[in-house]
Parts: C-alpha cells; structure tokens; sequence
C-alpha cells in the first residue's frame, strides 16, 4: 500500500538535494520532528534515529541514496511490517519536480482498513513538508 504526493519548484536538484544531504536541515521542512541523527554520512546503509512530536524514537534505516536524485529509509515496525519513505528529485526545464512517497509492506503479505489508517496517518503531513522543503530550498 503506497501513498505520493508531488509538487513543482523553481529550486534546481542540486539545491533541494542539501536539504536532503544533511539531516540537521530537516527541521526547515519537517514541521513535527524533535530529533534527528544519522550514525556515520548520508548514504545507504547507514543508520539513525528520529524523533517526530508525539512518537517515541524511531530507528530507519536508508537504503538507497543516488545523489541529487533520490533516497529511501526503511522503519522497521515489530510485529506488522516495514514503512517505506521514498523521496525523488526530477528535473525539468520549469524546475524540480519534488515527490514524496510512504509505503507500507506487511509482514503478512496483504493490506488491510486498520493498514490503510495507519498510513493515511503516517501520509498526512507530507503534503505540507514538500510545500516547505521547496520554500527553504528556494530560499537559499
């Protein structure tokens, strides 16, 4: 069970992309999260840990990172399934279009209503997180 959401901005890849890179700049864009840390430099494999407003900490996990492209992180969720966070950068000759994805893949190989509410829970604030990562992104 997958959800996306994309939007257009003026901002080169380049330029979203160091919003990306460097994870201390995810409070310009992430409006509920607390803490963040990544343990070693941004590129797959490498783990970390967040901590988003009213959640415990969450480890994730990326695994894969193209730079000036894309990247996803997986949070690992015991007992029901992995959440997938995609994140892609296209250029065009208007500018980047910035499109963010989150899925969900059960441990039991099917999807169910209580999943799709999770997900349309977890989903919600995407929206307004691409919308802010263009505005810092075009800010620079």
């Amino acid at each position: 069970m997958k959800f996306s959401f994309e939007a257009l901005t003026t901002a080169t890849p380049e330029e979203v992309w160091q919003h990306y890179a460097d994870v201390n700049n995810w409070f310009g864009w992430e409006d509920d999260l607390i803490a963040i840390h990544l343990d070693g430099p941004f590129e797959k494999g490498i783990s970390g840990e967040m901590t988003l407003t009213g959640m415990p900490p969450m480890s994730f996990d990326l695994v894969e990172v193209t730079k000036n492209r894309s990247f996803c992180d997986e949070t690992k969720i015991p007992g029901l399934g992995s959440l997938f966070f995609n994140h892609e950068l296209t250029g065009t000759e208007q500018g980047t279009i910035i499109k963010h994805s989150v899925e969900f893949i059960s441990l039991e190989a099917s999807d169910s209503q209580e999943q799709l509410g999770f997900l349309t829970q977890v989903f919600s604030d995407v929206p307004e997180s691409i919308f802010a990562l263009a505005k810092v992104a075009t800010s620079n």
